[in-house]
């Protein structure tokens, strides 16, 4: 190799390190918080995040194309197919999913069934507290301690815990914590315990939902980042998208992109769907922000009480 082409050589590669190093620093910036659409939905349903340019914080919309495969007569979890009448196993179940079967559910789609666990307990007496446990379903058992001070307690993430506190782990969220005696900054069990299954999983019992393209609906207090959808809102003969555009689509089309889908509607990014059109809709603010799933979120009772 010639000395011009080495040092070309050394160009590139200082270059490429260069935009490495870029990318990097503009990750370590990123706020997630801030990003919109129903992310925690996107992760449930395993979609993928598409950006606009490499390094940016935020997806513009998601690839969910894997979700065209799925057969509605087959149920779905970890990437696993259940038949009809098969029990969901122990490898993919939580503790709180007891009696668990795939079954035939609305509208002929398969979906899992599992028994209503009811773990009522109250508050806990002056002085007492409640234990928890991640490996368990319900709360132990109220504990009345004769001298309070010797609860145990926990330091994480420079924030202290006592005994029985759910806590989260920064560098890994997924994993449940509770604080207990003996934790020394290991989070193994029985501390923690990552779930078998995601919590916010819409394949699990949601099937239906998902193939008629209905929209995850989150509480004014729930972030669509991090929380579990409330309820769904489905296609009705009273909803309209409400456009910002002039010559609005009103039907999807294989050649549609960067566009939200909605039962049979298509929605442009910024486009709304009208309020009040069934019980799911009142008070529900619907737009389509990163595609193809629209972000609705009920409104605070303060802006709309009906």
């Amino acid at each position: 190799m010639t000395r011009r082409g080495s040092r070309s050589l050394n160009l590139i590669c200082a270059y490429l390190a260069f935009v490495a190093v870029a990318v990097a620093v503009d990750q370590e910036k990123c706020d997630k918080t801030k990003c919109p659409g129903p992310l925690a939905y996107y992760k449930g349903l395993g979609c993928s995040p598409v950006y606009e340019k490499e390094g940016d914080c935020c997806a513009t919309k998601y690839n969910c194309d894997h979700l065209k495969e799925k057969d509605p007569n087959k149920c779905y979890v970890n990437g696993k197919q259940y038949k009809i009448g098969e029990e969901l196993r122990d490898e993919d179940k939580n503790p709180c999913d007891i009696g668990c079967t795939c079954i035939i559910g609305p509208g002929g789609i398969a979906t899992f069934s599992c028994a209503i666990v009811d773990c009522f307990h109250g508050e806990p007496k002056p002085g007492c507290y409640i234990t928890n446990y991640p490996l368990k379903c319900c709360p132990g058992d109220e504990v009345c301690p004769e001298n309070p001070e010797a609860r145990a307690t926990c330091k994480v993430n420079e924030k202290e815990y006592k005994e029985g506190e759910f806590f989260s782990i920064e560098s890994d969220p997924d994993l449940i914590c509770t604080c207990q005696p003996g934790y020394k900054g290991e989070n193994v069990e029985p501390f923690c315990v990552k779930p078998k299954r995601p919590y916010c999983h819409p394949e699990f019992s949601h099937s239906y939902d998902i193939i008629n393209k209905c929209a995850p609906v989150y509480y004014s207090n729930q972030s669509p980042l991090t929380s579990c959808n409330a309820f769904s809102r489905c296609q009705n003969d009273n909803d309209t998208v409400i456009h910002t555009e002039e010559n609005p689509k009103t039907h999807s089309s294989p050649n549609d992109e960067d566009v939200c889908h909605f039962g049979n509607m298509v929605m442009r990014l910024g486009d709304e769907l009208n309020q009040d059109s069934d019980y799911n809709s009142i008070c529900v603010r619907c737009v389509c922000e990163v595609p193809p799933v629209p972000t609705c979120q009920r409104l605070p009772f303060d802006v709309c009480d009906h």
